[in-house]
């Protein structure tokens, strides 16, 4: 018998498995690019009714949430982890992003002078922040499905060439919007 290299298997079981890591982390930071203004939007009002942000101020509530979603946008890799490590074991597979916005309200919004107080436990918190994102990732998802529907469709396309980017880039503007672009600080 000839033995079998597992180290080999590992380190491509390894790279398999970072890969597929970094094209959810892909896929997470493109919704988030371009359902930045609506999850505000609907994050804001989702606190606000449910009375989980207590304020006399919503616009200045509303400009602090809006200042957090960009950070957690444009943060780095490392930033990012670190802020969102004294929840990470709050749920199972939990969205990193609602993971950051839930420890920027929790740690960060309530010291601003718009809020008043915030109410519940990190769980609920958590539950109501990933509650807003869950519902709009399932659309955009759905968004995104019938782009790549339509694109297959057009027979003429091949899948991979210019053309078939320009096409694909152009209808997703056409459906989602722009793309928040990152900035720089």
């Amino acid at each position: 018998m000839q033995p079998r290299d597992s180290g080999r298997v590992q380190e491509r079981l390894l790279k398999h498995l970072e890969r597929q890591e970094r094209q959810q982390a892909y896929q997470r930071d493109r919704f988030f690019r371009y359902k930045l203004p609506e999850i505000h939007n609907k994050l804001l009002q989702t606190l606000l009714m449910k009375k989980v942000v207590e304020t006399d101020n919503p616009a200045g509530v509303s400009d602090a949430l809006l200042k957090g979603l960009k950070k957690a946008l444009k943060s780095s890799q490392f930033d990012f982890d670190y802020f969102i490590a004294p929840l990470r074991g709050l749920v199972p597979r939990p969205n990193p992003y609602s993971l950051y916005i839930t420890q920027y309200l929790l740690e960060v919004m309530i010291e601003d002078p718009s809020v008043i107080d915030i109410y519940g436990t990190d769980e609920d918190v958590y539950s109501i922040v990933n509650s807003v994102f869950s519902e709009i990732n399932t659309r955009f998802e759905r968004t995104e499905e019938e782009i790549n529907a339509e694109l297959a469709a057009k027979t003429s396309l091949v899948p991979g060439s210019r053309e078939y980017d320009l096409a694909a880039e152009e209808l997703t503007r056409k459906k989602l919007g722009e793309m928040q672009k990152q900035e720089t600080s």
